[in-house]
């Protein structure tokens, strides 16, 4: 998670280990890595990244308040189990509000999309590789440049806040592979709508770039249930 040098540099504060616990722990959870009904407790998850137990307390406390963990009293936080409603929900949301984003962006058109080629070749790359952490990385920093382009700090907040509640179960399936493939060029041909370059429909475009994640996501979901 933390690199020894990370735990033991003067200069990470406080702060930004916090930062990195919980960013590393969202991903792990998020991607089920860590899986549903695993408990933390601060003082050994302190031990095992061998720091103090202020940054991971306020890094659970974080996780928790965006519902990905539950505290229990004397024992620490676990791993909160999403439901099939509950992811269902987090995509119709997500596609009304970013769909309509995306066309606001769109209308309004740019010529340097220098920071949105950046990510969509990151994008690239991860898949490549099949690096499934820097390709979350990447899509959530690609999905945070767009979305900020329509000029609503509050709306981009919203948004970026429920795709960190959203389960990615099932990203390293082969549907989950196929489905990244797939994104790819999709994440090219947004940035050919922002600059004009081509003229499909934004929402559409947006919504099946979205929407084509859930029956994979569904399935995992249902196969834990199975399980």
């Amino acid at each position: 998670m933390l690199d020894r040098k990370d735990r033991t540099n003067p200069l990470a504060t406080e702060e930004n280990l916090r930062e990195r616990v919980e960013r590393q722990l969202r991903l792990d959870i998020l991607a089920g890595t860590i899986e549903p009904g695993t408990v933390f407790s601060v003082p050994s998850l302190s031990r095992s990244l061998g720091i103090s137990t202020t940054p991971v307390r306020e890094a659970l406390l974080q996780l928790a308040a965006d519902d990905l963990l539950q505290p229990i009293r004397n024992r620490g936080f676990r791993v909160v189990d999403p439901t099939l409603d509950e992811l269902r929900n987090l995509f119709e949301v997500r596609v009304q509000l970013e769909a309509q984003a995306f066309a606001k962006v769109v209308r309004a058109g740019a010529v340097d999309v220098n920071d949105l080629m950046k990510w969509a070749d990151e994008i690239a790359r991860a898949v490549r590789d099949r690096d499934v952490p820097a390709y979350l990385v990447a899509d959530r920093s690609f999905h945070e440049a767009l979305l900020s382009r329509a000029g609503n700090p509050i709306l981009t907040g919203i948004v970026m806040k429920l795709r960190d509640k959203m389960r990615l179960y099932g990203i390293r399936s082969k549907a989950g592979r196929t489905r990244q493939d797939a994104s790819v060029a999709e994440h090219y041909r947004i940035v050919d709508l922002v600059t004009g370059r081509v003229k499909d429909d934004a929402m559409t475009l947006m919504t099946d770039h979205i929407m084509a994640w859930e029956p994979v996501f569904t399935e995992a979901v249902l196969m834990r249930r199975i399980n």
